[in-house]
């Protein structure tokens, strides 16, 4: 189930990755024409955008618990949307206008989310990724090696000095001495 939300999740991930970074790109580009320094204006939002994305690509591709096909359908979208800009580009223009769309329509025949791409792809190859490990320690592993077997077919413990029995009444081994 975690396999089929994460792939879910990456679908909506993937065109969100796309909007912002073409909404800063935009940003970015309209501040340079204007001759502004990047710390003015709307310099700054922009910046918080790209440094969002970036956070958010390390948190789906890092983390080794969550599953690799949230990652993966946001990859899809990535790849199948640059290839879609090189081969059929009247076919994304035809898309809904939204903030972003022109600096995502722009980039995306450079090539500039390939990189993006094959950094998501890569937690697909991680096999430890497809499993779910159970927390704690199983009964099994919990008695693993507690015994030890002996030459007669007997289970002693494992550690080589033998315990003292319990007295029946325990006295505590400091006391209280009155100085009467």
């Amino acid at each position: 189930m975690r396999h089929v939300v994460g792939f879910l999740s990456g679908l909506i991930l993937g065109p969100m990755l796309l909007l912002v970074t073409g909404w800063a790109f935009a940003h970015l580009r309209g501040l340079h024409a204007a001759g502004m320094s990047v710390l003015q204006g709307s310099g700054p939002v922009a910046l918080a955008g790209l440094v969002g994305v970036g956070l958010l690509v390390a948190l789906v591709a890092v983390p080794p618990r969550m599953t690799p096909m949230l990652p993966f359908s946001a990859a899809l979208v990535l790849g199948g949307a640059s290839a879609t800009a090189l081969v059929r580009m009247h076919l994304l223009e035809r898309l809904p206008v939204l903030p972003g769309t022109e600096g995502a329509l722009t980039l995306l025949p450079l090539g500039v989310f390939v990189p993006l791409t094959l950094v998501l792809l890569a937690p697909l190859f991680v096999g430890t990724r497809w499993v779910r490990e159970e927390e704690g320690l199983t009964e099994e592993d919990y008695f693993d090696g507690l015994y030890d077997e002996d030459d007669e077919g007997g289970a002693r413990p494992r550690s080589s000095t033998r315990a003292e029995p319990v007295p029946a009444h325990h006295e505590p081994r400091h006391r209280l001495e009155d100085d009467h």
